[in-house]
Order: C-alpha cells, then structure tokens, then sequence
C-alpha cells in the first residue's frame, strides 16, 4: 500500500475511513451495530444484502466513520449466491 506523504498525514489527523451496519433485532425495539466493521462501502453493501436475507435481523443504515485504529477486514459468512451477483 503506497500512500503519499499528504495522504499519511490526512490519515494521522484524521484516521482510517470505515463502515458499520447498523440492525434491529426483529420483534423488539432493540437497534446496535453490527459486529462487522468494514474498509469498503461496497463490503458493507455486501453484508447488508445477507442480513436482508436473515429472519433475525432487518437493516436500519449504514454508517461512516473515521478512526486512528487500524481494523483489519472482517471475512464474512460465505455465500456463493451473493458473490455470483458482485462479480
């Protein structure tokens, strides 16, 4: 990953862009975040695809927001239906 000296000092002022899902467990008021916290829009678009899939969840939104920590990528369940349709 080769970052410029400006994106590296964006980065230190800033932090790291990430993405988290917000859900509601079905049947009750109770509304939290995901335990998935995701690099990519488009990984955060992914996992909300399979908890529309879920009767234990429904998705509320999806959130940004920066952070100085470095989260590694979290592997979500793998299922070959949804990675036919993001190819």
């Amino acid at each position: 990953m080769n970052e410029t000296l400006l994106e590296k000092i964006l980065t230190f002022l800033f932090g790291h862009k990430y993405y988290v899902n917000i859900v509601n467990t079905k049947g009750t008021n109770t509304i939290e975040t995901s335990s998935y916290i995701h690099r990519s829009l488009i990984s955060a678009k992914k996992h909300k695809r399979q908890i529309d899939n879920t009767r234990l969840y429904r998705y509320v939104e999806t959130v940004s927001f920066r952070s100085r920590k470095h989260y590694k990528q979290a592997e979500l369940p793998v299922d070959e239906e949804m990675d036919e349709d993001f190819e």
